[in-house]
């Protein structure tokens, strides 16, 4: 597969899906919402259709529905005029439903696609009862055996192992020592003596994995609890990425649109399946990013609807508007650090 088309196709998708949820969330309450771009800058393309004028902008790095009423009005002079219909007439939880509308939606199609994955190739359940090989240190004592990546530890000493840690009694235990491996339908043994001068036998080992190919439902439910599990993880991923970059100490936590390109070029040339897992990865991170209270994001917007709210609306609109364009300047700085340290780890830097 083509890494352009791939990225393209990725990204396009998402963001589209991104700003479709905050516009059917819109016209479900019956805002209205005067226009639609993926991407930003001067349309390339534009249509209207349903009221709204749909187009394709310039800069593809990311997009917006211009919901009625969620910015204020000016004045001939260039005052703000607070809105009063459309979003700003909405209840609490109508603003609180269209602003989450784009989470919502990339939520849905992540988990989509991981039920995708899931069906095609399995759900990973591990066998605790085995010790898998994951990779065998250079020069190490396991090297010398025999042991390769991908071996099957299922026994030591005609003992079977009750759990894949069990291999760590080899060290406790000096002498003479037999593994039964199971290694491409074949089983063998593998004798050594273990004399006590090495710290370790030199292997990188793991529970066993295999594969159960559920149904959709069944892939879709294992989709969200998993996702759902991850999600905090995530959060905490951004915040220290976040906090890296801001104090000069960027980490890998964070991949910016040089990283996007390296990873779909990956996935491009792994298949169909690492691109869709590529895909349902970018709108978990999507979702989660656009979460975090950052004036300029979903969850910063979300954020000042809150204080509007517990404040009776004390929060002046040009205070609001000030407080939005500095978070769009964070936002713009924010992508040329993690730019440029992408740049950096491309060149190994």
């Amino acid at each position: 597969m083509n890494t352009a088309v791939v990225l393209i196709l990725i990204l396009g998708v998402s963001i589209f899906i991104h700003e479709l949820g905050h516009y059917l969330a819109a016209r479900l309450q019956g805002v209205r919402v005067p226009a639609f771009s993926i991407g930003f800058g001067p349309p390339l393309l534009r249509m209207r259709w349903a009221g709204t004028e749909w187009r394709l902008s310039l800069i593809p790095l990311g997009g917006y529905a211009e919901i009625e009423g969620m910015a204020p009005d000016f004045t001939p002079e260039g005052k703000p005029i607070p809105p009063r219909h459309g979003f700003a007439g909405l209840a609490l939880p109508g603003k609180v439903l269209i602003l989450v509308g784009g989470v919502i939606m990339n939520l849905l199609l992540a988990w989509f696609l991981m039920a995708w994955v899931y069906t095609a190739q399995g759900i990973p359940k591990p066998v605790e009862t085995h010790a898998q090989v994951i990779s065998v240190v250079e020069g190490s004592l396991a090297q010398e055996i025999g042991l390769r990546p991908g071996d099957l530890i299922v026994a030591i000493d005609g003992r079977p192992l009750q759990h894949y840690t069990d291999l760590n009694e080899v060290k406790s235990r000096t002498g003479p020592h037999t593994l039964t491996v199971e290694r491409q339908g074949k089983t063998i043994e593998i004798r050594f003596v273990w004399d006590g001068t090495r710290d370790k036998l030199g292997v990188r080992y793991g529970p066993e994995v295999v594969y159960e190919r559920p149904g959709f439902v069944r892939a879709f439910v294992t989709a969200v609890d998993t996702s759902l599990r991850f999600l905090p993880e995530m959060l905490r991923s951004f915040t220290r990425g976040l906090a890296g970059l801001l104090v000069g100490s960027p980490s890998n936590e964070l991949v910016g649109p040089v990283g996007i390109v390296n990873l779909a070029g990956e996935a491009a040339k792994a298949g169909l399946m690492a691109v869709v897992q590529l895909a349902a990865l970018i709108n978990l991170s999507l979702a989660v990013f656009n979460l975090l209270p950052i004036p300029g994001l979903d969850g910063g917007r979300l954020l000042l609807v809150f204080l509007n709210a517990v404040s009776g609306g004390r929060i002046r609109p040009e205070h609001e508007a000030l407080i939005n364009f500095i978070g769009f300047v964070f936002l713009i700085l924010l992508m040329v650090l993690v730019t440029f340290q992408d740049v950096q780890r491309l060149f190994g830097s």
